[in-house]
């Protein structure tokens, strides 16, 4: 609800569908026969911050990211079907490949739900829910990312490129290109797909909780958190489990960089998780 509009869009709950254990089951599968590099992928926003403070920057650097607009909704079930097919040919038999992606083909296709007593099927997209909606999206976008990414790496005129599920972050050398180009790129990478850039502004941009600040030679990192954050956690003094009531600081701690930034600042990590 922090996004302009105020945009809804369809969560489905897949654990009572009849395929939902199937699609887990093949899930796991296609993660097994399946060879992604990840190379351009992040866990979370601890690993970037340690990666970010380790460049080296030049003042000719300036930082965008982009978000890419209703990502799971907009993935084309056929064409990723097909894509998929490559990689199964080439690491595995014939076919287990084949019968791996016509089950693949079959499960994407039901992706109808049942709004106000009434049954819908998307023409396109996978369903927000699923247990195989991740692997898919992956599967598309390393591919768009090989076939368009790749080449503005290798000429440096990306200078750094990285993205947490459908959130991207890019240095580029304004010597070689300029943010109006990266766009325009952008955009143009599938018809389905349409990225929404934010510039950095003032040398400081957000990307997931970290405010990302340039300096001339180096990255630092601060926190940043959303408008609509809030501090509340469940009280000591309720009736939960202290699991549940704890939880939310182990998240913060973890995602919130806390133990990068104290060992930056020459803490020992022992001393902040006791």
């Amino acid at each position: 609800m922090h996004k302009a509009g105020n945009p809804i869009r369809p969560v489905i709950n897949n654990r009572n569908d009849p395929s939902y254990k199937a699609t887990k089951k093949l899930n796991k599968i296609l993660q097994q026969h399946l060879n992604l590099d990840n190379h351009h992928t992040i866990i979370n926003s601890t690993t970037l911050a340690q990666d970010l403070t380790k460049l080296n920057i030049n003042t000719k650097h300036r930082l965008i990211t982009m978000d890419i607009k209703d990502l799971y909704v907009n993935i084309p079930i056929t064409e990723t079907t097909d894509i998929t097919k490559t990689p199964m040919l080439k690491h595995n038999e014939p076919e287990i490949a084949t019968q791996i992606c016509k089950l693949l083909e079959t499960i994407l296709h039901k992706n109808y739900f049942i709004f106000q007593e009434q049954i819908y099927q998307p023409n396109k997209g996978i369903a927000m829910g699923s247990p195989i909606s991740g692997t898919i999206a992956e599967i598309f976008l390393q591919h768009l990312e090989h076939i368009h990414i790749r080449p503005l790496l290798k000429s440096k005129q990306i200078w750094f490129y990285t993205r947490y599920i459908d959130d991207i972050l890019i240095i580029y050398d304004t010597e070689s290109t300029d943010q109006d180009y990266l766009i325009q790129h952008a955009n143009s990478m599938h018809t389905n797909l349409q990225f929404n850039p934010t510039q950095d502004e003032n040398g400081c941009i957000d990307f997931l909780n970290l405010t990302i600040i340039r300096e001339t030679s180096h990255l630092q990192i601060d926190i940043y958190h959303k408008p609509t954050t809030i501090d509340p956690t469940i009280h000591s003094t309720t009736i939960h489990p202290n699991e549940h009531k704890l939880a939310a600081y182990r998240y913060y701690r973890e995602r919130s960089t806390i133990l990068h930034i104290a060992q930056q600042n020459g803490f020992h990590l022992q001393q902040c998780k006791n």
